[in-house]
């Protein structure tokens, strides 16, 4: 028994995030995946969310990687609260995070990301000497409409994208189809 419960506790460590505790990079595209055959199975929508800290760099440059690790902590801890406990939230590294929402269509996950990306913004977050706000960019793409995970997270990828170069502080979900040959030749 105290072997097994050591196990798991080491398991655990070896998918979690150090910092925050959620799912890493490898765990998150493994659910993603898990996901996407569950709800081919079912017949259920699901999208996939890229969410950005916008200006970030600028963040840990101004006010010291330790805010910009209490920055990345606040975001972590609204996407626990504001999510459900189904839903699949990774850290894909740096400031970049993943959700996975299953049966849940990308319209009704824009206004669920809305809703964060404005709660998000008006978090007041403090340095020694300063306060200050920070703003995200999400981007969405939904299962069935990219059938594959590779399609999927280079759609929201792309939507991630073009809400950052639109001036950040906004949720675009992805419209345009993308082909697995185009993505295979970025890579």
């Amino acid at each position: 028994v105290l072997r097994a419960t050591r196990f798991r506790a080491l398991r655990t460590l070896m998918v979690r995030d150090s910092l925050i505790g959620l799912l890493d990079y490898t765990a998150t595209k493994q659910a993603l995946e898990t996901e996407i055959a569950r709800a081919q199975r079912n017949k259920d929508p699901l999208t996939f969310a890229l969410i950005d800290l916008a200006h970030f760099k600028s963040v840990n440059d101004q006010y010291g990687h330790q805010v910009g690790d209490w920055v990345i902590k606040s975001l972590a801890r609204l996407l626990k609260q504001r999510l459900r406990g189904v839903d699949i939230i990774g850290r894909m590294g740096g400031e970049e995070f993943a959700v996975v929402l299953s049966g849940a269509d990308c319209e009704a996950a824009r206004g669920i990301f809305d809703q964060i990306r404005v709660a998000f913004s008006e978090i007041v977050h403090r340095s020694e000497d300063e306060v200050f706000q920070v703003t995200l960019s999400c981007g969405l793409a939904a299962y069935p409409h990219y059938g594959t995970s590779i399609i999927l997270t280079g759609a929201a990828d792309k939507a991630l994208y073009e809400a950052k170069r639109a001036g950040c502080d906004r949720v675009v979900v992805s419209q345009a189809p993308i082909r697995e040959t185009v993505l295979e030749q970025i890579c």
